[in-house]
C-alpha cells in the first residue's frame, strides 16, 4: 500500500510528507489529526510484513521503547495495521540530525564535542540495560541528535529496538532469538557477536559504543575488510590499531578512554 500526503490513516494520522524508503518500508511525517501532534510513522512494507520473524522484529520496537520509558530513548506511541496488511509504528517526531551525518560531515570530532553525546547515549542505553534489553544494533545512524530539548543541545534520542533482545526471554520471546545468527551492522558488532554467540548482554552495546567514540575521534572505523567474513575475523580475532597511531598528539587519557570498552573480553569492558 502506497500512502499519499493528505491521507489519514486510521482515522487518526494523516500523512505529511515521505521522509525515507527502503526494502522494508517508508518513513512518513505525520499529524494526529485529534490532538495536531506531529510523528512520525513507519510502514512495514505488505511483502514483508508476511515474514513473521521481520514483524516480530517490527513489534519488538515498539515494547523495547515502551519497557524502557527513558526520555533518551525514542517514544513509539502507537502500532498498527493497513488495509493491505502493512505494518506501521507511530514514533514522536525528531528534529534533528543523526550522529552519523555529523560526524560524516565533520570527519573527525573533538573529544570535547563526542564524548558529551556519549554521556547521553550512555544514560539512555543503561535505562535499556537495566530493563533487560540489549539493544544489539548500536551504530551512529541510531543516536539521533535533537536541536535542543528542555534547553540542551545535541539532546541524544537511542532509536531502533527493532533487533534488541529481552534478556528476560518468555518461550515466545526465546523462538525469535536464531542460534548464531549474526545480527546487527558489521563495523560496530562486538567479537561475541562476531563468532554468532546468542547470549549477548550489555557489555556487547559498550563495545559498539567503544567503536563509536574510535571513529568520531579518529575519522576511522577500527576494523575494515574486503568481504564480511574477513570483517567478522577481524574483529573477533585482532586488536585494532591504538587511535595514537592514528592521531599524533591525542591525550593518551582519551586514548586509553576509546580502547576500554572496546576490550576484546566483556570482563574487562567498562562495566
Amino acid at each position: 500500500m502506497s500512502l499519499s500526503v493528505g491521507q489519514v490513516v486510521d482515522g487518526k494520522y494523516r500523512i505529511v510528507r515521505l521522509l525515507g524508503q527502503g526494502a522494508m518500508g517508508a518513513v512518513f511525517e505525520g499529524e494526529n489529526v485529534r490532538i495536531h501532534r506531529r510523528v512520525a510513522i513507519k510502514v512495514l512494507h505488505a511483502a514483508v510484513a508476511e515474514r513473521k520473524d521481520l514483524v516480530d522484529r517490527f513489534e519488538r520496537e515498539a515494547q523495547a521503547a515502551g519497557r524502557i520509558g527513558s526520555s533518551h530513548i525514542v517514544e513509539v506511541l502507537d502500532l498498527g495495521d493497513l488495509p493491505d496488511g502493512s505494518r506501521y509504528l507511530v514514533m514522536e517526531f525528531l528534529e534533528g540530525e543523526a550522529l552519523g551525518a555529523r560526524m560524516q560531515s565533520l570527519g573527525r570530532m573533538l573529544p570535547a564535542q563526542i564524548l558529551p553525546i556519549l554521556r547521553q547515549l550512555l544514560v539512555g542505553l543503561g535505562a535499556a540495560h537495566q530493563a533487560g534489553i540489549v539493544h544489539r544494533d548500536m551504530k551512529p545512524d541510531n543516536v539521533y541528535l535533537l536541536k535542543e530539548l528542555a534547553g540542551q543541545p545535541d539532546f541524544v534520542k537511542v532509536l531502533d529496538f527493532g533487533v534488541s533482545k529481552f534478556n528476560v526471554l518468555n518461550s515466545e520471546e526465546a523462538s525469535m532469538t536464531k542460534t548464531g545468527a549474526v545480527m546487527g551492522t558489521p563495523y560496530y558488532m562486538s567479537p561475541e557477536q562476531a563468532k554468532g554467540a546468542r547470549d549477548l548482554d550489555a557489555r556487547s552495546d559498550l563495545f559498539a559504543v567503544g567503536v563509536i567514540l574510535y571513529e568520531a575521534v579518529t575519522g576511522n572505523v577500527p576494523f575494515d575488510g574486503e568481504t564480511f567474513n574477513e570483517l567478522m575475523f577481524k574483529i573477533a580475532l585482532q586488536d585494532p590499531p591504538p587511535p595514537e597511531t592514528l592521531l599524533p598528539g591525542l591525550d593518551p587519557a582519551i586514548g586509553r578512554l576509546i580502547r576500554k570498552p572496546m576490550a576484546p573480553r566483556p570482563g574487562q569492558r567498562l562495566q
